[in-house]
């Protein structure tokens, strides 16, 4: 298991990985697949609770009680034209960052062992979070620690 530092990455070690986003308040998670130029090429490409099933090989799980909501990551099933899957974060009901310290845990999908994990720190004004990536890198998956907050919220990360 791995403690990432923003900007760090690790290459990951099963072709499914589950993305979890845990916080001391209620999170709404979510994916973004991304072409190579940064976008999205359709709605289809936006997992999150509204929408569980979106791309190809990307899945949201909703959390019950204390579990943390996650997105799911078949690296296999993940068409050739996505080079990167987002996972971002923002507070359940709106509000900052501020005083909260989120932490994403990397596991295996299949037996639930710990690949890494990444707790942005110093979180203030953002309402929004770009917590990980998991990225396509010559043939290899990895996953990065990016901890990039928005103040103008998921309108910040869609631009």
């Amino acid at each position: 298991m791995t403690a990432m530092t923003p900007g760090s990455n690790v290459p990951l070690s099963a072709p499914r990985v589950a993305v979890d986003v845990a916080a001391p308040v209620r999170l709404d998670v979510s994916g973004l697949l991304l072409t190579a130029d940064g976008k999205v090429r359709s709605d289809d490409d936006f997992v999150f609770y509204n929408q569980p099933q979106g791309g190809p090989g990307v899945t949201y799980r909703a959390g019950g009680g204390a579990a943390p909501d996650a997105i799911t990551v078949d690296t296999d099933a993940v068409p050739a034209g996505i080079e990167k899957i987002v996972v971002t974060a923002s507070l359940d009901g709106g509000g900052a960052f501020a005083g909260t310290t989120p932490t994403a845990t990397v596991r295996n999908a299949d037996d639930g062992s710990v690949i890494a994990t990444f707790a942005p720190a110093g979180l203030g004004p953002e309402t929004a979070l770009v917590v990980v990536e998991v990225y396509r890198r010559g043939g290899a998956w990895k996953v990065r620690a990016v901890g990039q907050g928005y103040a103008n919220g998921l309108a910040g990360i869609a631009t």
